[in-house]
């Protein structure tokens, strides 16, 4: 067998590349990274967005920025906006970008979350003909939906995986609700600008509207080495309630916090929630911070999309906190 094992693994090479890719990748950064940079085009001079947006929804992909109020109307008209992704040392190498359609808004306080859908996009961390035979597999290889999964496009998943060029944190967020209570994984938020927190959880399990119900949230930051514990959960979005006592750790509850929260935590922040907006796949959940507080420090749970990675390796940059 060994005798064919080599041709098969160079031809496997010459269409695919060298670089192992997978669809996410773990990074340990320090909260907020500083690896990649967001810049919103379009409407004035481009601006600095990577800490003011996040993923709204999977299906349809949706991406949502916060603005002031008094910029409503300017984002609704505008006409070719677009996301930038680039390496913020070096040469601030550009990465990938998305050019932005608008789709609606939401006023909260003293924001407006405006939704946009991906038109096109371009991704430059491989070349062209890696991305192509890539794109290719996937698009075989693509299995049906399960029940309560995220139905996307081909389109949608090609725009995601430029969208995740930037690393995003992963929390475990607590949740209680009279007796009972859970905890679960999530990386689908960020700030949107004036104090004000958006993240968003799948309609069709048991999380969203327990949330909704509880109307009050804690966000616990995961230390680098406790990813694939905190990973291990991601089971619980489908559960109305779990045993707090049967988690793979040992929980706290700091003082004025009661929900437990683990007991590894880098940074804590309770939440509540202002505002509830239904987005095809998603349930998009703007909140308002009333503590937050740093308990430790040290490189933090992030994913991003693994063509990051293999742009990292193409670069000699790769990192020893990456799995």
């Amino acid at each position: 067998m060994e005798i064919f094992q080599q041709p098969r693994s160079a031809l496997k090479e010459m269409l695919f590349g060298p670089w192992e890719l997978r669809h996410q990748c773990t990074l340990g950064l320090h909260d907020p990274q500083s690896d990649v940079t967001v810049w919103l085009h379009g409407l004035d001079a481009p601006r600095n967005v990577t800490y003011n947006h996040l993923m709204a929804c999977g299906a349809p992909f949706t991406i949502c920025i916060g603005f002031d109020q008094a910029e409503d109307t300017l984002t609704k008209e505008a006409v070719g906006l677009s996301l930038k992704f680039h390496e913020s040392s070096g040469n601030q190498q550009l990465l990938g970008e998305i050019s932005l359609r608008f789709t609606s808004s939401l006023h909260i306080g003293s924001r407006v979350l405006c939704f946009f859908q991906a038109a096109t996009y371009q991704n430059y961390c491989l070349p062209r003909r890696y991305l192509w035979t890539r794109s290719l597999r996937e698009t075989l290889g693509r299995h049906p939906t399960r029940k309560g999964d995220v139905a996307i496009t081909a389109h949608e998943s090609r725009a995601m995986a430029v969208f995740y060029i930037c690393p995003r944190p992963v929390v475990l967020v607590s949740v209680a609700e009279g007796q009972g209570g859970n905890m679960f994984p999530m990386n689908v938020m960020g700030s949107v600008g004036n104090g004000y927190f958006a993240f968003g959880l799948n309609s069709t399990r048991s999380a969203a509207p327990l949330v909704e119900r509880a109307g009050r949230v804690v966000l616990s930051s995961i230390p680098f080495e406790q990813a694939s514990t905190a990973s291990g959960l991601r089971g619980n979005h489908r559960k109305p309630s779990i045993d707090w006592t049967q988690l793979p750790f040992t929980t706290t509850r700091p003082d004025g916090i009661e929900v437990p929260v683990p007991e590894f935590a880098l940074r804590i922040r309770e939440m509540h929630i202002e505002a509830v907006h239904r987005l095809g796949s998603h349930t998009l959940f703007v909140a308002k911070t009333n503590r937050d507080q740093r308990l430790s420090d040290g490189p933090q749970f992030f994913v991003a999309h693994g063509l990051y990675r293999a742009w990292r390796q193409r670069n000699g940059l790769d990192r020893t906190e990456m799995s």
